[in-house]
């Protein structure tokens, strides 16, 4: 018999893949296909279970003081194709050196 606290567990990792699976279908609109099971009117409230901590999510975001929109000035996607840049630059640098070393 599980204990009142396994109870509570699984309940909060359920609604975290719900909240999971409504992020994915917001932000990509992909959305499991559970029209063809017996199951569907319990599926459907489990997605809308997702969708209705979705947004209590994103509007706790939006009032905390944590959370700003992301704009051009972060950097965030900067530091990751400059790391690409310099791992495409480098082995052209070797190779200048190279030639250059070669030629004298």
């Amino acid at each position: 018999m599980p204990s009142f606290k396994q109870i509570i567990h699984l309940g909060l990792d359920l609604t975290l893949v719900s909240i999971i699976l409504a992020g994915l279908r917001r932000n990509t609109g992909y959305i499991i296909t559970y029209e063809a099971t017996d199951l569907k009117r319990y599926v459907r409230r489990y997605l809308d279970w997702g969708e209705y901590w979705y947004d209590k999510l994103v509007g706790m975001a939006k009032r905390s003081a944590y959370f700003r929109k992301e704009s051009a000035i972060d950097g965030f996607l900067d530091g990751i194709f400059k790391r690409v840049e310099e791992i495409k630059r480098e082995p052209l640098y070797h190779e200048e050196k190279k030639s250059n070393l070669q030629e004298k």
